[in-house]
Parts: structure tokens; sequence; C-alpha cells
């Protein structure tokens, strides 16, 4: 019996909205007649109701439209700019064209300040770290130049974005981004004959930036290309070493080592790089999607002074075979951002 029961009040509700619906046509359609024959006066009684609560958006954009050109036409000029602002948020991308929409619309629509405030976005990305060996370390008790760091790709980096403009072209940027460093490590040793010993593994150093840009944009509404230049202050926790295999002698027994390495005396926890970015955004529906290709040189050292200058100490797994190179990095990066544009109508 329930069950019979919520079917019909499902019907009755279904029926009640279609009926709201078809009255809500109706009254904008009695509303674009009377506005066309001149019958102005009985225009805003006729949508009221429904501009409340009936049409659809694309309906009640029409008619805010409808509303405020009546206004203009019946000579009540502040009553149609503040339609013409109900309209704008509703639809923060409506715009007034100039040969297209009424003079008098277009006019008032002009008057109407309609800039981007600022931009809040959602950032996801990818990198490509690479190593730069500012001094070689040698491994104990012997030294190689047999040694080679390959790029890796780090999946995902991920942050917030806010942006500011400070004129039509110049905009202030601030983003908080996690981060991934990664690359691979392998050094071989031949001592001649059949005596040779490989060491690999593979690092990875988590950390946040803070990144600071001033981006030069060009606005063509459905996209903005820009370039922007800046400098990134990053905040280091933890370096995670995992595949460690040696087969040196004295450390034969600690192969396909995983270990995560916290920040401490012997590395960095700030590092600073200069970033550099070139891009674009792209308009999506009354938002903007944003893509852009950077570069961030860091260019301090990520082992400290005191870890330097520890000849006889090593500082990877405490193995007493593999030290930690004296190196700075350039990491490529790609960044994918979902921009919401905030705006203050007035």
């Amino acid at each position: 019996m329930s069950k019979y029961i919520v079917i019909l009040l499902f019907l009755v509700g279904f029926s009640a909205h279609l009926h709201a619906q078809s009255s809500c046509e109706r009254s904008l359609n009695e509303a674009r007649a009377d506005y066309s024959n001149g019958n102005l006066y009985a225009v805003p009684g006729k949508l009221a109701d429904c501009l409340e609560d009936g049409y659809t958006k694309i309906e009640k954009v029409e008619a805010l439209r409808l509303l405020t050109l009546t206004y203009i036409n019946i000579n009540q000029q502040e009553k149609a700019r503040e339609t013409l602002i109900k309209l704008l948020n509703l639809k923060t991308d409506y715009q007034a064209i100039r040969n297209e929409d009424p003079s008098e619309l277009y006019s008032l629509y002009k008057k109407i300040d309609t800039d981007i405030k600022y931009f809040f976005g959602i950032t996801f990305g990818s990198n490509l770290n690479t190593i730069g060996v500012k001094y070689r370390r040698t491994t104990l008790p012997f030294e190689s130049d047999q040694y080679r760091y390959t790029p890796k790709i780090s999946i995902p980096q991920v942050g917030i974005q806010f942006l500011y403009p400070l004129t039509k072209n110049i905009i202030a940027g601030a983003e908080i981004q996690y981060q991934n460093q990664k690359y691979s490590y392998t050094e071989t040793n031949d001592y001649g004959g059949e005596d040779v010993t490989t060491i690999t593994y593979d690092s990875n150093n988590e950390g946040v930036n803070l990144n600071l840009v001033l981006r030069y944009m060009q606005d063509f509404y459905v996209w903005k290309p820009f370039i922007e230049i800046g400098s990134t202050v990053r905040t280091n926790f933890s370096y995670e070493i995992s595949n460690y295999i040696s087969d040196f002698d004295p450390t034969a027994d600690e192969e396909n080592i995983n270990e995560t390495i916290p920040v401490n005396s012997d590395r960095v926890i700030f590092n600073f790089a200069l970033n550099a970015n070139l891009g674009t955004m792209i308009k999506l529906g009354e938002n903007y999607g944003e893509i852009k290709f950077g570069v961030s040189n860091y260019f301090r050292n990520h082992l400290n002074e005191q870890a330097r200058s520890e000849v006889y100490t090593s500082t990877i797994l405490d193995g007493m075979v593999l030290k930690d190179d004296d190196y700075t990095n350039i990491v490529y990066q790609i960044t994918f951002t979902f921009n919401l544009p905030f705006f203050n109508f007035q």
C-alpha cells in the first residue's frame, strides 16, 4: 500500500512541476508579446512570479534581459541597472554586443564594471626532474666516474592557485603546490676482469612549493595567452630511497632497501628557485581552464655545508659506500588548472 502512496505522490509532484513549467513558459511568451506590442507596463507583472522560482536558467536570462529593456524604455534607469546586474550574477559571461543588441542595452552594459576581480583555481600536473652535479663526492673506499642520474617523471603535483589582476594585462599570482622530485641513480665500478660492482637506487623528494609569479596576459575573451616569471620557496619534507641495490662486498646484505630519510642536518629544509612559464587560459562555459609549460631552476645545493664537508661519512642509508653528490636541479613541468573567476558587478 505504501508503495502506491509514494508513486501517487511522485506523480502529483511531477504533474505540478509540469504545470508550473508550462505556466512560466506561457508567462514569458505573453511578456514577449506585450513588449513587442508596446504594452511595456504589463511586462514586469507577467515575469515577477516565475523570476523568483519557475524559469530555467536560460529562460531566466531571457526574462531578465527583457525586463531590463522594459525598464530602459519606461525610463526607470536604476531598475534597469539592478536587473542587468542580476542577469550578470546569474550568467557571469553574458555580454551585450554592439550592433547586435539594442543600443540602449549595450550602453547600459558598458557602464557596469564587468572586469574579473580575481581567479581561484585547482592545479594538477607532472614534472621531470633533472640533476646537475656541482661536485662529485667519492664512493668509499674508491672513486668512480661511471655514474648516471636519470630524470624521472613525477605524477601528480597538485595545488591551489590565486590570481589577482593588477592591470588589464598584468596579473599577480600565488600557488601552494605539493610536488615530488624524482630521479634514478646508477653507478658502475670496473676493477678489471670480472670484478664489477653496481649500485642503483631511486630517489623521491617530497615537499611543498610556494610559487609567486607575475603574469603578462593578453585577453581575447575565449582564450588568454600568457607568459610569466617568478620565484619558488620550497619546503622539503623527506627524501625517500627505494630499490636500493649494491653488490659491493661490505653491503652485500643491504639489497632492495626501501627507506625514508627525514630532512635532517645533512639536507636542506628550504630550497629556492627561479621559474618561467608559458601557457594560455581557455574559456570553459563561465569558467576558465589553463595549461602551462614551465621550468624551475633550483640553485641551492640539496646538501648543506656540514654534510658536504663530511668526507668520510656516508649519507645514503649509512651504508659506508654511497654518498650524496653536491647537486642542484632543474625541474620541467606541465600544469593544468581549473580557474573560477570572481566578479563584483556594480
